[in-house]
């Protein structure tokens, strides 16, 4: 009898060892959760050097020849015309609007502001009359309303604005929303700067962009990892471009939101601790 009670467990060596697994497999869970949660550097860091193969190779200095996109101005396209000469401007445009006028008043009301290019292609002038501006770029549309203008005017100065230039952010930014542009040449970057910047968990090698054109949805992928995206004919927006930002894969294992990875470890750890007391 004393045999057997001597070659059996005692309580106390049972109740360690059970706390040994429970101390195990707590810092299993914990560690699990850190790494899952855990983005690597080649994910996230910007342009990089694809092709080289020492570190040091992708500190050379590399230059690509940018490549603006020439859009055209289309139909209900909607252009703010200003001509710099006195009498001209006070025609076109009425003196206390152009006192009052600001970024903000011509994204929330540009036709009180601006003229709508008409199904012939044309936009109206106050003296000036008729313009044909449809199929021209911007430059373009400057130099015919100019050379239009220097028929009533001497010396006048014609600038030109596309009010309804707007892109639209969506997926894993930290603002997605739809931004105005005042500039004819806005790339990738910029437009995400304006989302103030990706998310931790988007994915930087597969950013898409739909542009509509003439009836036809066309999607364009870049990969924003890569620096060769400085020559794609793509990395300058277009008016009306919406830029698609996806999420990773593992997107749902990580630690996007907090609260839900704080339940997530708490209900592990009140499963591993009822367990312990049961074994007690």
């Amino acid at each position: 009898m004393k045999g057997r009670l001597q070659g059996q467990p005692t309580g106390r060596t049972v109740n360690r060892g059970i706390s040994a697994s429970v101390r195990s497999l707590l810092g299993l869970v914990l560690v699990a959760s850190i790494l899952g949660g855990c983005v690597g550097n080649k994910k996230i860091v910007l342009l990089q050097d694809q092709d080289a193969h020492k570190p040091w190779e992708s500190l050379v200095d590399k230059t690509w020849p940018p490549a603006p996109p020439a859009f055209a101005i289309h139909k209900d396209d909607i252009l703010m015309v200003t001509v710099d000469h006195s009498q001209l401007v006070q025609d076109i445009v009425p003196q206390t609007t152009l006192q009052d006028m600001d970024l903000y008043r011509s994204v929330q009301h540009p036709y009180l502001i601006g003229h709508t290019v008409d199904v012939d292609g044309n936009i109206t002038l106050p003296e000036l009359g008729p313009v044909k501006v449809e199929g021209m770029s911007i430059m373009e549309a400057e130099t015919a309303i100019l050379a239009k203008a220097n028929d009533f005017y001497s010396d006048p100065s014609v600038k030109v604005v596309l009010l309804n230039f707007n892109i639209s952010i969506v997926g894993e930014v930290n603002r997605p929303g739809r931004y105005p542009v005042y500039n004819n040449q806005v790339n990738i970057l910029e437009g995400l700067a304006m989302a103030n910047d990706l998310t931790v968990l988007a994915d930087r090698s597969r950013i898409r962009i739909m542009r509509s054109r003439e009836g036809t949805n066309h999607l364009y992928n870049m990969d924003l990892n890569d620096q060769n995206i400085l020559a794609n004919p793509h990395f300058y927006l277009e008016p009306n471009d919406v830029v698609i930002v996806d999420p990773l894969k593992r997107r749902m294992f990580s630690g996007r939101d907090p609260n839900l990875v704080i339940s997530v470890l708490t209900f592990l750890v009140s499963i591993v601790s009822v367990y312990a007391l049961l074994q007690k």
